[in-house]
């Protein structure tokens, strides 16, 4: 089994061992279906503790030889971010299991945030004053994300956080073992853009200030996140008409 903490928790090596077999009592429980993601509080500090669904047998191979976890990623993703000024709740360290010589799963954990999913501004009217200075805020963070070459592949309103400090926001972002560090076409960030799902209304109104932020004309980004969610949309009803049924995925509201 191999076992990395970040310096700055070294403290709570014993704890990070021992996580993946959940030998801790959790508070609460946010996700328990594919992945599971608790929270604990150790030592006075609270933690958010992502335990990872066993991967197929092949990605078994593949995590054990070709391509780093996700756990090691999510790691090492969230220093990389740190050091770039894109803000992630801190990283304390990961695990990875083994069977024999093949990966089995693994963990990852994190300081807890109280930034909160910006699902909140999901029914929110466009002519409420949060709501405006939200979408102005917003818009810019993802432009200058996607403007340092970065793509997050899956930046929906589950994984980007919000929080406001002295009138003004700040965002944070979660589910980081896809973040990809290179230069990117505006192709792949209008993909990003697609996956955020606010109404129609909303989404105008942030691609229109996200290309203004950028310098891009409005009518060709967006018939590029059109396109990306189009075929999202599609790659979607095959994998629920598939995975449904053999209880890989939940069925859709």
């Amino acid at each position: 089994m191999k076992v990395v903490v970040n310096p700055e928790f070294k403290h709570l090596e014993g704890f990070v061992t021992d996580a993946i077999q959940r030998s801790y009592k959790a508070e609460n429980v946010y996700r328990n279906f594919r992945n599971t993601v608790e929270d604990v509080t150790v030592d006075g500090l609270r933690l958010v503790v992502k335990i990872f669904k066993k991967p197929t047998e092949f990605n078994r191979v593949v995590y054990s030889f070709l391509r780093p976890t996700k756990a090691k990623r999510s790691y090492e993703y969230s220093l990389r971010l740190l050091d770039l000024g894109i803000d992630v709740p801190l990283p304390v360290g990961y695990v990875e299991k083994r069977k024999g010589l093949f990966f089995h799963t693994g963990c990852y954990i994190c300081v807890y945030t109280d930034y909160k999913p910006i699902t909140d501004f999901k029914d929110k009217p466009l002519d409420d004053p949060q709501t405006a200075a939200f979408i102005d805020a917003f818009s810019e963070y993802a432009a200058s994300f996607h403007g340092r070459n970065l793509v997050h592949n899956d930046f929906n309103i589950d994984n980007i956080l919000y929080k406001v400090v002295d009138g003004k926001f700040r965002f944070q972002l979660i589910d980081l073992n896809r973040v990809q560090f290179h230069n990117h076409s505006l192709m792949r960030c209008a993909k990003d853009i697609s996956n955020i799902h606010f109404r129609p209304d909303m989404m105008q109104a942030i691609i229109s200030k996200y290309c203004g932020f950028r310098g891009l004309d409005f009518k060709s980004f967006s018939e590029k996140v059109k396109k990306n969610s189009n075929r999202a949309k599609g790659v979607t009803k095959i994998k629920d008409f598939i995975l449904i049924p053999l209880g890989l995925r939940k069925k859709r509201k």
